[in-house]
This record gives structure tokens, C-alpha cells and sequence, in this order.
């Protein structure tokens, strides 16, 4: 990694402010020649469907900086600078998908190829605690201190000349950064994998445009429902005994004296060890291998994930309406995970539970009235690139012959036949399965099968169907033990995706983490790869992308093209399949519904 001693001075950067429309052709003449364009923009705040676009800069090589004040400039003169946004040079950006949002609502969508700094750092140093905003990134590749506390000046009144200054600063930097990150990329093999983050970014941006419709009076009465059990819950728990021990602080619940606050560790701690329970904290892989023991805890563990779903879906979803759309509209973060999965926040809508309630959480995200929500989704995709990488015979030959992993494995791990399999045999097998293929141990395996299945196993049940879980699939256990030997042994800090993607470790790395990486990054990379080519062909068939859940893909469709629009989903998720698994068959299942929940 390049350092550098001492910061550069800030550079002078010359610039043109345009604010009569009469010179916006002359002076975008030289601009329409340039093989790059570095873009960036200034707004009048950070919310794209309330807040405007004030000043668009853009910046060529050797050429000053040509900032466009859009106040002073009606949309209706604006065509130079729209044919300039939509010719074939590559557009520059940093964080592009919020100035791809604000320049959309501004009638002056940008059209790729795209080159987004942010997204370019967080593929080349994927897993080390980087910082990846502007003022970190000039420090770091260009050892360039940039002052930032214009940032957040007013840009809605009139212009200092040291908001000009700043604002040309910041689109020419970004010529800067891209030449360096385009060496460092090319030299770490990760150009394609950063090149196909770009092509992903409108179709993220796009989709947190979308957002997604919730049905609040429906919703309403699910919170109540929420509410209810846990309520019901709480008075289980005192029923059984869950009360305050004699030196327990008084109730955090004045209208029930008799009982603790079961979301207090100290409390509950106290009460579990009047009751003679033998545990040293509460902690939920302590609490879960004593809960088929002692019913209280299960109580205790229920009740805690009731009064996490009330506080942090029923009560908080409703406020993240926008007051203009009527929407929700969340932030997706691409390069979210270390894996390069998405992640999501301002709400977190990838963690909306299905089966919380008798009806569950996503039947209340609906359609808009003459659309319908298509959801497609990729069949058991971790555990197909599992098969791929590991080479596992028995997996390979279950996939090419259309059989059902988890009901296969439900078989092998119990004995049974597959006839004999029932839903919760199956039920266990999904959680032996997606558990053990990123190395759990028994203890692991038993807390995670109750917390993303409940299932119920004890000690004895989880360490049996780990033994046989390895000697059915003995490649995968042999592709666990190839990488002990190739990154443990060699103490290589670092490991692949089918594609090339790749992450990072400072300090050695845990044996789940190099297991989870080439599985869950490729899947990431089939999605982005999905989504990209889906952004390009909707607009035909009117749908929009509202939703990405890891390996799964939600559109609003209008019901005229439903047939056609499900259809060109399913192609492309499955041909971007194709391009990472040669060996397996890949499989998308697709849904039509008014709701979510298909």
C-alpha cells in the first residue's frame, strides 16, 4: 500500500461556474470529447426525494472544472448538459449511487459506464478496517488532506467562493483516485469483480427510489398482535416463577410488582439462580442448550425475541414512511458485508421476519393497486456453490438428478428413507445443513438451529448429526480440510470467490469465515450480476426492483406483464447463475402475489 510521509499540499484547482444557459453548450463542447468524466454534486440535503440538486461539477483532465449551478438554470435549457450525462464516456463517481439518485429526480439520469471510487475501495480492501469516504481515500492513495467542513454548509442560498473552491476540488480528486484504484485493482486481479459493483450501482440506486408499499392498517394489527404475546409471554414467565431474588432491583415494570425486566441480564441472572439454575450468564448461546431442561428459559428466550420484534419492526417500520411517496424507502449498502452481500438499514427490511405472527410480518409490504410483487429467489444457492466448489460427489449427483438437498440429508443424518422424511426431519436437515458447511461445532450448531430454525436439539443430537452430516458428504470435509492446509499452514490472510472476489484478514482468520467467503461472495456476486442486467431490460415491461434478501430478488410488476416480466427474471437470475457454477444446475423459484409473502 502506497504511504506517503507527508501530506501533499491541497492542489489549486481552476473552475467555470455557469449560471446563464447561453454558455452551457460552449462551454460542454470540450467536455462531450473526454473519455472520462468525473461527476460530482452538491444538494441542499442528504434526502434525494425531498432535497434538490444545487451544483453539478465535472471535471477532465487538464481542463478547468466546470460547476453548474441548476438554480439558476431551468430544466427546460438543460439539454447540453443531459446529452453530455447520457454519451458513452465513463462517468466518476464517489458514493454514486446518491448523485445517480438526485440527478435522476432531476431529469438528468446519468447513463455508464460507471467508475465509483467508494465501491472501488471497499472491493480492494474487503475485510480490513478501512474507511472508505472521500477525505480518507485522498489521504490514503493520493496523501492528499482534504478540508471537509464545507461538507455540510448551506448550499441552498448564495455561493462563497470557498463553496466553489470546495465543490471543483471534489470532482477533480476523483480523476485522481481512479487512476490509482484502477492500478491497484488491476495488480490485485479484482478489476472485473469492481467493474461489476459499477454496472450493479444504478440498479441500487433505482431500488431505494422504488422503496416498498406497507399496508399500515394491516400492519397495525399485526403490532397489536406482536404486543399481545409478549404480554401473555410476561405472565408465563411469572407464573413460573420468574421473580425478583432478595437482593434483585425492583421491578422495571411498575404495573407488574411481583416479576424483574426480562431484558435485564443482572436481574434475570439473579432470578434464574434463586431458581437453583446452574448458569453463568445469560447470554443466548448459554441460555439455549438448558432450554428443553428448564421450560422457564424457553419462556425467557421467547419473550426476549417477542419484545425485540415489537421494538425493532412493529414500533419502528411505520416511522420510515416517507411523507412523499407514502413509501419506504431503505438504505442498501453493495459492499455491505465482508462477503460483498448487501446490507441494509434505516430499516433493516433483509431481517423482516416471515413467520412471527399467524400471518407474518411481509404480508403486510403489498403491491400498489394493477401491480403485483414477483419474488425469485435462487434454490438452496449456498449449499449449489458448496457442491461446485467442494466437488462433493454425493451433492454434485443429488443437484444433476433434481433432488432435494435438505430432504436428502434429513435421510442420512436420521436413518430414515426418503419417504419416511417429515417436515421437521426436513426442518433439522436445513439447519444441519447451512450450519455445518461453514464448520460448526456441535455447541454451534445447536444454539443456531434453535435461533434461525427453532429447532430444538440437544448437545448429544447436534455433535451426532455432525458426525454424519461429514460422512455423507465427505468432499465437503475434505474441502474444509484443504483450506486448514492451504490458508492455515501457509498463513495466507486471505481467500477467493469463484469469481475472484476477494477478502482480507489482518489477523488470522477463523476456519467459518474462509469457509463463508467463496460461498456467500459468490452468491453476492450472481445477485449484483442480476440486478445489473435487470436494470437494463424492466423498463420494457414496466416492473421495478423494490427488494434484494441475499439471494432473492423482489419486483412490483404491473399486472398486464406479469407472465412476460417473470419469465425475463427468471433467465436472467439463472444465466447470471451459470456464469460461477459449471458443474450444478441452477434454480430460481418464482412467485406471484398482492403481498411479500408469497
Amino acid at each position: 500500500m502506497t504511504t506517503f510521509p507527508h501530506s501533499i499540499p491541497i492542489p489549486v484547482v481552476e473552475y467555470e461556474l455557469i449560471t446563464n444557459p447561453s454558455r452551457l453548450s460552449e462551454v460542454l463542447l470540450p467536455l462531450l470529447k473526454a473519455r472520462v468524466l468525473a461527476i460530482d454534486t452538491e444538494t441542499t440535503g442528504l434526502d434525494p426525494l425531498s432535497d434538490r440538486i444545487r451544483l453539478i461539477q465535472i471535471a477532465i483532465p487538464k481542463h478547468p472544472v466546470v460547476i453548474i449551478d441548476l438554480a439558476a438554470i431551468s430544466i427546460h435549457k438543460l439539454s447540453p448538459l443531459k446529452q453530455l450525462l447520457n454519451n458513452n464516456a465513463v462517468k466518476v463517481f464517489q458514493n454514486g449511487k446518491f448523485d445517480w439518485q438526485v440527478l435522476e429526480i432531476a431529469g438528468l439520469r446519468p447513463k455508464g459506464p460507471f467508475f465509483d471510487v467508494m465501491l472501488a475501495s471497499q472491493v480492494l480492501r474487503s475485510g480490513l478496517k478501512k474507511d472508505h469516504d472521500l477525505k480518507s481515500l485522498a489521504l490514503e492513495f493520493l496523501g492528499i488532506k482534504l478540508d471537509k467542513s464545507l461538507q455540510s454548509s448551506n448550499f441552498a442560498g448564495k455561493l462563497s467562493t470557498s463553496q466553489l473552491e470546495y465543490a471543483a476540488l471534489d470532482a477533480f480528486i476523483l480523476l485522481k483516485l481512479r487512476a490509482r484504484l484502477i492500478s491497484k485493482l488491476r495488480n490485485a486481479r479484482l478489476l472485473e469483480t469492481a467493474k461489476m459493483e459499477f454496472a450493479a450501482m444504478p440498479a441500487v440506486a433505482e431500488m431505494e427510489l422504488n422503496g416498498m408499499l406497507l399496508d399500515v392498517q394491516e400492519w397495525h394489527l399485526l403490532s397489536e398482535e406482536l404486543n399481545q404475546k409478549k404480554q401473555t409471554t410476561l405472565a408465563e414467565l411469572v407464573k413460573a416463577g420468574l421473580k425478583p431474588a432478595p437482593s434483585a432491583q425492583l421491578s422495571l415494570f411498575p404495573e407488574i410488582t411481583e416479576t424483574i425486566n426480562p431484558r435485564s441480564s443482572t436481574q434475570v441472572l439473579n432470578a434464574l439462580h434463586a431458581l437453583n439454575i446452574p448458569i453463568q450468564s445469560t447470554s443466548k448461546s448459554e441460555l439455549i442448550p438448558l432450554a428443553r431442561q428448564y421450560p422457564i428459559i424457553q419462556l425467557l428466550l421467547n419473550y426476549r425475541k417477542l419484545a425485540s420484534l415489537c421494538s425493532n419492526f412493529a414500533e419502528a417500520l411505520p416511522k420510515h414512511i416517507h411523507p412523499i411517496t407514502g413509501r419506504i424507502h431503505p438504505s442498501y449498502r453493495q459492499c455491505g458485508a465482508r462477503s460483498g452481500r448487501f446490507s441494509c438499514k434505516k430499516p433493516n427490511l433483509q431481517n423482516v421476519p416471515r413467520n412471527c405472527t399467524a400471518k407474518g410480518m411481509r404480508t403486510c409490504f403489498i403491491s400498489a393497486p394493477g401491480y403485483q410483487i414477483i419474488k425469485a429467489d435462487y434454490s438452496q444457492i449456498e449449499l449449489r456453490i458448496v457442491a461446485e466448489i467442494s466437488g462433493d460427489r454425493r451433492m454434485l449427483d443429488a443437484y444433476s438428478k433434481g433432488e432435494d438437498l435438505h430432504t436428502l440429508t434429513a435421510s442420512l443424518i436420521t436413518g430414515k428413507t426418503l419417504e419416511e422424511v417429515t417436515s421437521e426431519d426436513r426442518r433439522i436437515a436445513k439447519s444441519v445443513n447451512f450450519g455445518l458447511i461453514y464448520g460448526m461445532g456441535a455447541a454451534k450448531l445447536q444454539a443456531y438451529a434453535e435461533e434461525k430454525y427453532d429447532v430444538l436439539l440437544t448437545f448429544e443430537e447436534a455433535k451426532q448429526f455432525r458426525i454424519r452430516f461429514f460422512q455423507a458428504y465427505s468432499g465437503v470435509k475434505r474441502w474444509h480440510e484443504r483450506i486448514r492446509r492451504t490458508v492455515y499452514v501457509k498463513d495466507i490472510k486471505q481467500i477467493r470467490t469463484i469469481g475472484g472476489r476477494r477478502r482480507r484478514w489482518s489477523k488470522k482468520p477463523r476456519l467459518s469465515e474462509l469457509l463463508n467467503h467463496p460461498v456467500q461472495g459468490t452468491s453476492a456476486d450472481m445477485l449484483k450480476v442480476a440486478i445489473a442486467r435487470l436494470f437494463k431490460v424492466l423498463p420494457k415491461t414496466g416492473a421495478k426492483l423494490i427488494g434484494v434478501v441475499h439471494d432473492e430478488i423482489l419486483l412490483e410488476c404491473p399486472q398486464t406483464t406479469l407472465k412476460r416480466t417473470s419469465h425475463i427474471l427468471k433467465k436472467v437470475m439463472v444465466e447470471a447463475g451459470e456464469l460461477y457454477l459449471q458443474q450444478v444446475p441452477v434454480e430460481v423459484e418464482v412467485t406471484i402475489s398482492s403481498s411479500w409473502a408469497s
